[in-house]
């Protein structure tokens, strides 16, 4: 099942996804390599999760943070 075809991980991937924009939205320029680099690292993880529930989906996405 797919991102398209399935509620469910749709809506797992969509809290991984919200998760990361948050995480994105509260970097700014005061923050420091080592918290731009921990945000990084999360969205890193999140992605490897988000690849157990649709691998192409994770690809797609990850070719867009590149």
């Amino acid at each position: 099942m797919t991102y398209r075809e399935n509620q469910g991980i749709r809506e797992e991937i969509d809290r991984y996804l919200k998760k990361n924009a948050a995480r994105q939205a509260n970097l700014g320029v005061s923050s420091t390599k080592e918290e731009r680099l921990a945000a990084d690292r999360a969205w890193e993880t999140d992605l490897l999760e988000i690849e157990k529930l649709d691998s192409e989906f994770a690809k797609a996405v990850h070719a867009e943070s590149d």
